[in-house]
């Protein structure tokens, strides 16, 4: 028996609903590319609806943490995370591709995007169709804060010095890659 999932799975033909975050980009994804993305088979969007409105959106698809992309003592801290009869040089992940939560309903008492971070993450444990040990996220940098908040980790130090550069540069052009491993909630 599978889990309640309270997200609806964005139609190829779909009109799609109203939708603001506040961020151009993210709303012009939902709006516009989210479906032709899914019509490529590259990534496959979800929403929910509370009271006739979009609350938030995401967009996964599939991904790997390789070693060749990972400085080698960060890769030996992912590869220690399995027997070492497991050790190979990519391990499967889901990444989280868009996460916008309408701005209408940020820093609510139902926490939103924490709940639904949860959710996604126990998904991918309970029904992963294909299997995958990690979700990983190219996050903007305004949105790490959140991420960190909900258990992920940058993917290597160098990772985690963007992140302390923007800070102080406050440049958003650039993503910091994190990661989040589904094997401590298993």
């Amino acid at each position: 028996m599978g889990m309640l999932n309270p997200f609806t799975r964005l139609g190829t033909t779909d009109s799609v609903p109203a939708f603001d975050c506040g961020d151009a980009d993210l709303n012009e994804f939902f709006a516009v590319d989210a479906i032709k993305w899914q019509k490529d088979l590259l990534t496959v969007t979800y929403y929910l609806e509370f009271d006739g409105e979009v609350v938030l959106y995401f967009s996964l698809s599939n991904d790997k943490i390789q070693a060749t992309t990972l400085p080698r003592s960060f890769w030996r801290k992912i590869k220690a995370k399995f027997n070492r009869n497991k050790h190979r040089s990519d391990y499967p992940a889901v990444k989280i591709g868009r996460f916008a939560v309408d701005k209408k309903y940020r820093c609510r008492p139902e926490h939103w995007g924490t709940k639904t971070m949860d959710f996604i993450k126990e998904w991918m444990v309970a029904e992963n169709k294909t299997g995958c040990c990690f979700i990983t996220v190219d996050a903007y940098p305004s949105a790490v804060p959140f991420y960190l908040k909900n258990g992920f980790k940058f993917l290597g130090s160098g990772e985690e010095e963007r992140y302390k550069k923007f800070l102080v540069a406050s440049d958003r052009t650039d993503t910091i890659a994190m990661y989040f491993c589904l094997k401590s909630i298993v």
